[in-house]
């Protein structure tokens, strides 16, 4: 395979979408178009159609979502990565084994030629024993430099579905999958918790209520303190906002409460404002341990340099 000038990166997940044109030799970003159309709808509009095969739909769906950059880079080789590749995706591609390598030797793809506009050069997940991702494995290939210079760590990857990815020598030798940022959206808004939290701005308040649930949940105290946050709504009159990063402090907290090596390294990748949030976390539960801290622009980044990273890696083996 003949590596193209340029390339659409695709970061194709449940709820979303993001293409972003890539310029190959410098991984600079042309051009860039997201959306919600993500797989979950897609998948939902085959399951009404009787007539087009699951790829076919999705192909049609995708590159009708590319023909919103700019014509010239329509034709280009799209590299998808993410739910794609999944059961409700666009084809089904079995999911990599751990351990892989963090320059991406080892994971599955799949190149879609000869098609009616784009081709499609689709990249499977990774799983373990008891774990799966999809997505989250072209960051870590995207970070592979931060992660080499480290040599043994933790990488941690928050959000909806927050990896916590172990590396030792350039390799990825596991990972786990925490629901932190799922379990706040369904207790903030679909519990009886609803109405003891609101999101509010940063203040010297909300960091103290942040910090203490920290704590309560990093002690292994999740259930035993998650009506405390209505308990102190209506008996002591906390702030809704106090609710909110308290509710955050206790998740986050009991997300780390696995760790206990006091020599652990961690890289922190994530964008504002969850990246706030976990920076002060690290520092106060793991202060004299090494953090890296990478930004908002290195993390979106990441994907890009990922997707990168394989195409050349592919178009060398073919």
């Amino acid at each position: 395979m003949k590596i193209p000038l340029s390339f659409i990166s695709c970061d194709w997940g449940t709820t979303n979408i993001r293409l972003k044109v890539i310029e190959t030799k410098t991984m600079h970003v042309l051009v860039e178009f997201a959306s919600n159309v993500g797989i979950k709808a897609i998948y939902q509009e085959y399951l009404k159609e009787t007539q087009i095969e699951q790829f076919v739909f999705f192909y049609k769906a995708l590159i009708g979502l590319v023909d919103n950059l700019p014509e010239v880079y329509q034709d280009n080789l799209i590299v998808v990565s993410g739910m794609a590749s999944s059961s409700i995706g666009m084809f089904e591609m079995d999911y990599a084994n751990i351990p892989f390598s963090t320059t991406g030797n080892g994971l599955h793809w799949k190149l879609f030629n000869n098609l009616t506009a784009s081709d499609v050069l689709l990249i499977s997940g990774v799983r373990d024993v008891v774990n799966v991702m999809r997505g989250e494995e072209i960051q870590v290939i995207g970070l592979s430099s931060t992660i080499t210079e480290y040599g043994k760590g933790i990488l941690l990857l928050p959000g909806t579905h927050s990896k916590h990815v172990f590396f030792d020598n350039n390799e990825i030798v596991g990972f786990k999958t925490y629901m932190t940022g799922e379990l706040f959206e369904l207790l903030s808004k679909n519990s009886i918790l609803s109405n003891s939290v609101n999101e509010q701005q940063w203040s010297t308040v909300s960091e103290k209520a942040f910090l203490k649930g920290l704590h309560s949940g990093f002690k292994k105290e999740l259930t035993a303190h998650l009506f405390t946050i209505r308990a102190n709504d209506i008996l002591n009159g906390n702030s809704k906002s106090e609710g909110s990063y308290f509710l955050s402090g206790l998740l986050i907290g009991d997300e780390l409460s696995y760790i206990e090596n006091d020599n652990e390294q961690f890289i922190l990748s994530t964008c504002s404002p969850l990246l706030k949030l976990y920076e002060i976390a690290l520092a106060e539960l793991f202060p004299n341990q090494k953090h890296q801290i990478l930004d908002d622009a290195i993390k979106t980044n990441a994907v890009v340099k990922g997707h990168s990273s394989l195409l050349k890696m592919i178009a060398k083996l073919n």
